[in-house]
């Protein structure tokens, strides 16, 4: 179990660099909320955006939260620690409809998905480029990616 939601971040980002490289934003700023990690996956004809919010128990507060995210990325994940994510799967109905990534997460790095969501374009075209244009130079590279996202 984590402390505070610092702690669980410190763990999920050893988390996301081993297992999708080191291609992510931390607490991005100027965008319509601020995501705990926005993860970015390069192509050479187009740019995947994840956001991912952390939260310790209130999922409501975090599905909401990961709504305002869907504005400037194609996947937006609600991440909650393993032992309490039981409650927001009991509301998955509401994940789906959003279609807002659901994952248990804890101190071992276990990385459970019970919810994966599709790739959907952002709703604001000037907010996915104001954040891709931070990304525009990178030569990081990504791995595992399509394991985030729903092939159906």
């Amino acid at each position: 179990m984590f402390n505070s939601e610092q702690e669980m971040s410190v763990v999920f980002e050893k988390f996301l660099k081993e297992n999708f490289g080191n291609s992510y934003m931390k607490e991005c700023k100027g965008l319509f909320g601020i995501p705990d990690f926005v993860y970015y996956d390069k192509n050479d004809d187009r740019t995947e955006l994840i956001a991912f919010e952390l939260k310790l128990k209130d999922w409501k507060q975090a599905i909401k939260q990961a709504f305002r995210y869907k504005s400037f990325s194609n996947i937006s994940y609600v991440v909650i620690p393993s032992v309490g994510v039981h409650i927001a799967v009991k509301n998955i109905e509401l994940f789906k409809k959003y279609n807002i990534g659901l994952a248990g997460f804890n101190s071992l790095r276990e990385f459970e998905i019970l919810f994966k969501p599709k790739s959907e374009l952002p709703y604001s075209h000037n907010l996915n480029d104001k954040i891709l244009q931070s990304f525009k130079t990178s030569k990081k590279r990504t791995k595992n990616i399509k394991n985030l996202v729903s092939q159906e």
